[in-house]
């Protein structure tokens, strides 16, 4: 297995903070790095942008939105998941 920790590195923004790590059997990581680096991405804003995908299906987040709307999305997100505990 192979960890993989997404994190930021840079540029800091109060949208992008949190550290989840996620293991993954090496094959993978090297099929998600390739996959990454042939669209242009890391594989940090790779997997980013797979989780903003399930969320914006899911109707976790609206279909577009902006780093302003997105703290808004979130809150509403916590919301409806404390609703359903």
């Amino acid at each position: 297995m192979y960890y993989v920790c997404v994190t930021m590195a840079g540029k800091k923004s109060p949208y992008k903070n949190a550290i989840v790590s996620v293991r993954f059997p090496e094959r993978f990581k090297r099929i998600m790095e390739q996959i990454a680096y042939n669209d242009g991405l890391d594989l940090s804003a790779w997997i980013r942008n797979l989780v903003i995908s399930e969320l914006k299906r899911r109707g976790a987040l609206p279909e577009t939105f902006s780093t302003h709307s997105l703290e808004e999305a979130l809150e509403k997100l916590a919301e409806k998941t404390e609703a359903g505990s």
